[in-house]
């Protein structure tokens, strides 16, 4: 069975109870926070959940190391990305950061730019992908998206020049830019991927992407998530010197 937490009006989740038990030990979940199973509305405090079960005890590492992670919040509601008090923050993290520019500034300068920008922020965050994950293959995904689309584009104005203008509506063309297209959503899902198991391993926050949102908005989505964490990191490495 999962749980779900909540702490002021904010909702984070599902977690099992062994997972509870460990947030708990490590002091990212309190015993005052309230608590409730999946298909219930009532909350409840954690400690009722907890009751006579052991908790373990929070590891003591020789040397310091970064904490666990931030709650990053998947229920519904869930306004924020553990901001409160008791969520460890990220500090001293041995990842380098998420690429930081604003979604919002990403989107603008792609509709400036008629889409040209995206094609290079796409290539930003797979370059911080690879950073992360090694084994991931977006980069090269999107390089073979971008080389085809940008070849047929090239041939269909040099046709255009020769005076074929009807040769870019032939069967070559189309189906290299369908196979451009494709390899720019094989490219998304692979990052997809790999984000959402570098936020629930070595940086676990709880991170859960949407397959119908990666598959229409994949860079501003991710780059909109990238934001927030960055956001949530400074927030909390302000608390975490004060």
């Amino acid at each position: 069975m999962n749980y779900f937490i909540k702490r002021d009006l904010n909702e984070y989740g599902p977690y099992s109870l062994s997972d509870l038990q460990k947030y708990v030990a490590s002091g990212n979940i309190l015993l005052s926070d309230l608590c409730r199973s999946e298909g219930l509305t009532d909350w409840v405090p954690v400690s009722q959940v907890i009751g006579n079960i052991p908790v373990p005890a929070a590891p003591q590492p020789a040397a310091p190391q970064p904490a666990a992670g931030t709650v990053y919040g998947g229920g519904a509601g869930a306004a924020a990305y553990g901001t409160q008090g008791g969520y460890a923050a990220p500090v001293g993290s041995q990842y380098p950061p998420p690429p930081s520019l604003h979604w919002g500034v990403v989107l603008l300068l792609a509709v400036l730019t008629c889409g040209i920008f995206g094609w290079i922020w796409a290539f930003v965050q797979a370059a911080w992908v690879k950073k992360v994950d090694p084994e991931s293959k977006a980069l090269l995904y999107y390089a073979i998206s971008v080389g085809l689309l940008v070849a047929m584009t090239v041939a269909a104005f040099g046709a255009g020049f020769a005076g074929r203008p009807g040769a870019a509506g032939g069967g070559i063309f189309l189906l290299c830019r369908l196979a451009g297209a494709i390899m720019w959503l094989v490219a998304a899902f692979n990052m997809r991927t790999s984000i959402e198991e570098h936020f629930s391993s070595k940086e676990p926050i709880g991170l859960s992407l949407s397959g119908v949102m990666t598959f229409f908005f994949s860079v501003y989505y991710f780059q909109y998530h990238f934001t927030r964490i960055n956001e949530m990191k400074q927030r909390q490495m302000m608390g975490y010197s004060g």
